[in-house]
């Protein structure tokens, strides 16, 4: 029988998108979560603008089509040879099946951000578009508008997640 688990917090930024096992991730996160520990996470998220967006201009490739709980891996050891997809795969599109394959996830909300501030600024690059008086006025526009455009625009997926407490699935494996 796995131990009762021992973090009550695990925060990952731009990284889930870029593992091999999804699935084996998840449940390894509620083996070492307490119950009612949280997992939060902020990564890429698919939106019909963002889509064109990663497409085109990104080095990462965004598969659609690929299954996320697949147990053969999905990446190799290059980190260009992630999915982009993966995150809004388990978290928005795929969630009814998260809850089958990683039962004590409970899933607390999602969030979908990032409308122009992201790209415009470069993300992770050296660049920026974005000239710095206009950052803030643009975030806290963003913020306003992020509830009704963040599905058609938002480049950015925030998930909080939390162990349910059933410990029946925390030790099973992959």
């Amino acid at each position: 029988m796995a131990a009762a688990g021992f973090c009550t917090i695990s925060c990952l930024l731009d990284v889930f998108h870029h593992l091999s096992y999804p699935k084996r991730f998840l449940r390894e996160a509620m083996r070492v979560l307490r119950p009612g520990g949280r997992l939060v996470m902020i990564e890429p998220n698919v939106s019909m603008v963002s889509w064109v967006f990663f497409k085109l201009l990104h080095e990462e490739p965004v598969l659609l089509g690929e299954d996320p709980f697949d147990p053969t891996p999905r990446s190799g050891p290059s980190p260009y040879e992630s999915n982009q997809a993966i995150p809004y795969l388990v978290f928005v599109r795929k969630v009814r099946t998260l809850k089958e394959v990683v039962p004590n996830l409970e899933v607390l909300w999602t969030r979908r951000f990032s409308l122009w501030a992201y790209p415009l600024s470069g993300g992770f690059q050296p660049w920026t578009l974005l000239p710095a008086g206009l950052a803030k006025p643009l975030l806290r526009l963003e913020a306003k508008l992020s509830p009704w455009l963040g599905r058609l625009t938002g480049f950015r997926l925030m998930v909080v997640a939390q162990h349910s407490g059933d410990q029946s699935q925390a030790g099973s494996a992959v």
